[in-house]
């Protein structure tokens, strides 16, 4: 089975960069797209709960802006060194609950293998920060590559 669409998710760690030297090898191979997407929290769904408005709200709106912009800045790094302008692709940045904002845009159907990377946290670690790549693996409609 050839891969087209490759959904890689980018937390900016080197497990998720390993993640997508190793996209990019499957997609070079079958001529597919390497669509990377890094999700990230927003507090502005949060600012109600703060009770922030006012001056308050505007600065945690900016903050958000600010935020947004430079996850997409880095996002946009990643790409211009990892992925060779032969492949195509594209960057994107959400906001949310990563696992499930991975596994909404995996069963979008634009995409037909996830590539990502995992901490390999046991233990406690793994109890208390969870596994982004198991939750993705459990859930998600296309199959699920993981490297670490």
């Amino acid at each position: 089975m050839a891969f087209k669409n490759l959904l890689v998710p980018v937390d900016f760690s080197d497990t998720s960069v390993q993640a997508v030297r190793l996209a990019v090898k499957i997609a070079q191979t079958s001529g597919g797209k390497v669509n990377l997407v890094h999700v990230g929290t927003d507090p502005a769904p949060y600012m109600a709960q703060l009770g922030a408005s006012g001056s308050a709200g505007d600065v945690l709106r900016s903050l958000s802006r600010d935020l947004r912009a430079e996850q997409a800045h880095q996002l946009s790094q990643v790409a211009r060194q990892e992925i060779p302008e032969a492949v195509q692709g594209e960057q994107l940045v959400r906001a949310g609950y990563p696992p499930t904002v991975i596994c909404e845009l995996a069963d979008a159907g634009e995409h037909d293998l996830v590539v990502m990377g995992t901490h390999g946290y046991t233990g406690v670690k793994h109890v208390l920060l969870g596994s982004v790549a198991e939750r993705v693996i459990r859930h998600a409609a296309v199959p699920v590559l993981v490297t670490h």
